[in-house]
């Protein structure tokens, strides 16, 4: 993976975890991820005039992946009901690169190096053992059912993505749509889920909805553009490297529990990271 994806997607990751921070941090997660979506499809929506036109199989692509990122936000917003952020966030992103990877080989005919391999190993190691105690702790499918299916329909959605990326001939112009269109399907799905409250709970989280929808839409943004250009599971697992942040944005601003198998966790996390980016990927 080159310097610069390298670092726009750590970038992305920082990014990825603060607006979880927020999103974690108010009443009902659900209004604000759907206000978020507003946010980032207004955004979004500025760029439609500059944009190449879709072919008919990038549209084939946004709608099998609308629905998965719909249940993605619904599953996420379950996860944040029911844990904290150090705990929900880590379980949900510790499984991902492993499925990417594996769905990235199937579907896109990836085949990562031993190298490769190797740190993602590490950095999923490193994710589940931050888990861990949380797990033990609460000892019950509210938090960890939830939490996996944010992990499967990350998996789906980063592969689905990145076909599309690929086939759309413009990583913008499929990236402009998929926001667009996923925010009006949640948006439906928040309506359904909270009716004449939504914008009751939107009204007193303005601030935070307007700082999350930008920080979403340039997270989402940087990782559709390094799918389109590197191996989805080096990039996904790069990616992941959120939960460093999200792990310490958790114990530090939000109180948190801190303990040494929590740091220690990160730090393996950082040391996966870390020889991903340095790892070469195979043709």
């Amino acid at each position: 993976m080159d310097p610069l994806t390298t670092c726009l997607v750590l970038l992305a990751a920082l990014l990825h975890a603060s607006w979880h921070g927020l999103v974690k941090s108010v009443g009902n997660h659900v209004s604000i991820l759907a206000g978020m979506g507003v946010v980032s499809g207004a955004i979004a929506a500025c760029f439609l005039p500059f944009i190449a036109p879709l072919p008919g199989s990038a549209w084939l692509v946004i709608a099998a992946s609308v629905p998965i990122h719909v249940a993605y936000k619904a599953s996420l917003a379950t996860a944040y009901r029911n844990g904290g952020l150090s705990e929900a966030y880590p379980l949900g992103r510790g499984i991902v690169p492993l499925f990417a990877s594996a769905l990235g080989f199937l579907g896109l005919g990836e085949a990562p190096t031993i190298g490769q391999l190797s740190a993602i190993a590490l950095v999923c190691a490193g994710l589940i053992s931050l888990s861990a105690q949380s797990i033990k702790r609460r000892g019950a499918g509210r938090l960890i059912i939830p939490a996996t299916g944010v992990g499967l329909t990350v998996a789906v959605y980063s592969v689905l993505d990145a076909y599309g990326t690929r086939i759309a001939g413009s990583w913008l112009s499929f990236t402009v749509w998929l926001v667009i269109l996923d925010t009006a399907a949640f948006l439906l799905f928040a309506w359904a889920s909270r009716g004449h409250l939504l914008l009751q709970e939107l009204s007193a989280v303005r601030w935070q909805v307007v700082t999350g929808g930008i920080l979403g839409v340039c997270s989402f943004s940087v990782f559709l553009w390094a799918i389109s250009r590197s191996p989805i599971g080096p990039v996904t697992a790069l990616r992941e490297s959120s939960v460093l942040f999200a792990a310490c944005i958790g114990m530090l601003l939000l109180g948190e529990e801190r303990s040494t198998s929590r740091i220690l966790s990160v730090v393996l996390i950082a040391a996966g990271t870390m020889l991903l980016a340095l790892t070469p990927h195979g043709s």
